[in-house]
C-alpha cells in the first residue's frame, strides 16, 4: 500500500495561528471605541459557538482500493480541506486492489472503504455484515481491452488476461464478462497486474492479452492501437462502480463520525464537479494518482456525469450488482447477501439534507 503524503493540513493550521495573532495585536492596540467593537464582536462570536458547539475531534482512515480517478472526490475534499469545518482528520490509504482494502477492513485497519462494490458484497458473504452508505462513481467506466490481434470474445480461450488481485472487483467483472459470453473462465490465465495503470502496462509490454481498464488507461490503450472487445458500460447498465462502505456495526456504534464525515464529502463532490475548478481538480488528483494531468481530462469529460452529488445511491442499482454477482461468479455464503441488508442510505440523505 501506498500512503498518501499530505501537507495542506499543516499550512492551513499556520493560516489559522497567523490570522489569530493579526487579530490579538489589532485588539489590543486601538482605543475605547476598539475595545467595545472588539468586546461586541467576541460576544457575538461565543454566542454562535454555544449555538453549534464545535465537534469532538477523530481521525478517520479510508481506505482506498487504488489509486484511481473514480475516487476523486475524497483526494479533493482531503486537499481542500473540507472536514476541517467538522473536526475531522481524514486519512487515506491506498492499497493496490479491493482484495487488500477488505483485508485491512477485517482487520479494523481502516475505519471503512471506498472501492468497488463487490467488496462489501464479499465481506457480507464471508460472515461479516458490511453496508454501503453511499456511492462515489455511479457507472462502469470499464472496457475489455485486448491486443489488436485479438477481435472477438471467441478467441479468448488459452489466453491471458490481467486483473488487479485474485477476488478483486476487476476479477469478478472478468469473469461475469466471461461467463455472459459463454466462455469457461478456467480457459483462461489470470495474471495479477495491480491498479488500472499496472494492467496497462502489462499489455503494452505484451506479458498479457487483454484486461479490464478504467478511464482513462482504456482510452489510452486504444490510441495505443488496442482493441475495445466489450464495453461494460452497455454490457452491465445500472452497475455501480466506486461505493462507500463499512462493517454495520462501527457505522451503527459510530452515526455522527459517518454524518460528519459525508457533510465533508458531499462539500468535496461538489467542488469536483463545479466546471470552474476543473483544472484545480486535476492537479489535485495528478499528485494523488501519479497519473499525468492530460490523461486525467479523459477520465473527467467522459465520466464527471457518472459523480451522483451528495453520495446519492439507488438501491436498484445495488440490486442489479448483487444478482449478476450471483447469476456469473462463484463466492460461498453469496446466497444469504440480500441487497436489502447492503443498502444503508440512512446517514447519506441526513447528510444531503443539512
Amino acid at each position: 500500500m501506498q500512503p498518501l503524503l499530505r501537507s495542506t493540513r499543516a499550512a492551513r493550521s499556520m493560516v489559522v495561528l497567523l490570522s489569530s495573532a493579526v487579530l490579538l495585536a489589532a485588539c489590543s492596540s486601538g482605543g475605547t471605541g476598539s475595545s467595545a467593537s472588539a468586546t461586541t464582536a467576541a460576544g457575538a462570536s461565543g454566542a454562535s459557538q454555544a449555538a453549534t458547539p464545535t465537534p469532538a475531534p477523530a481521525t478517520i482512515q479510508i481506505g482506498l482500493s487504488q489509486p484511481n480517478f473514480a475516487l476523486s472526490p475524497l483526494y479533493v475534499g482531503d486537499a481542500k480541506g473540507f472536514w476541517d469545518g467538522e473536526n475531522l482528520d481524514v486519512k487515506l490509504t491506498i492499497f493496490n486492489s479491493g482484495t487488500e482494502n477488505q483485508q485491512a477492513l477485517l482487520g479494523d485497519a481502516i475505519t471503512f472503504g471506498a472501492g468497488g462494490y463487490t467488496e462489501p458484497i464479499n465481506l457480507s458473504a464471508q460472515g461479516t455484515p458490511t453496508v454501503i452508505f453511499g456511492f462515489i462513481q455511479g457507472a462502469l467506466p470499464y472496457r475489455l481491452m485486448t491486443q489488436s490481434s485479438i477481435t472477438e470474445t471467441g478467441q479468448l480461450p488459452g489466453k491471458v488476461l490481467a486483473i488487479s488481485k485474485a477476488g478483486s472487483l476487476t476479477d469478478q467483472l472478468t469473469r461475469i464478462v466471461l461467463k455472459k459470453a459463454q466462455i469457461d473462465p478456467s480457459t483462461i490465465t489470470f495474471q495479477q497486474a495491480g491498479g488500472s495503470s499496472g494492467r496497462l502496462a502489462a499489455m503494452q509490454s505484451k506479458a498479457v492479452d487483454g484486461a479490464l481498464l478504467d478511464s482513462p488507461s482504456y482510452q489510452l490503450a486504444e490510441d495505443a492501437g488496442m482493441n475495445v472487445l466489450v464495453n461494460l458500460a452497455e454490457e452491465l447498465p445500472g452497475f455501480p462502480y466506486e461505493v462507500l462502505y463499512a462493517k454495520k456495526e462501527s457505522l451503527e456504534a459510530n452515526p455522527d463520525l459517518f454524518l460528519r464525515f459525508l457533510r465533508g464529502f458531499n462539500k468535496a463532490v461538489a467542488y469536483f464537479k463545479d466546471p470552474a475548478n476543473e483544472e484545480e481538480v486535476l492537479k489535485i488528483v495528478e499528485e494523488a494518482t501519479g497519473q499525468k494531468a492530460d490523461d486525467l481530462k479523459l477520465a473527467y469529460d467522459s465520466t464527471i456525469k457518472d459523480f451522483p452529488d451528495n453520495g446519492e445511491m439507488q438501491l436498484d442499482g445495488i440490486k442489479l450488482a448483487l444478482d449478476g454477482t450471483k447469476e456469473f461468479a462463484d463466492i460461498p455464503g453469496l446466497d444469504k447477501v440480500t441487497a436489502e441488508n447492503l443498502y444503508y442510505p440512512d446517514l447519506q440523505q441526513k447528510a444531503a439534507g443539512s
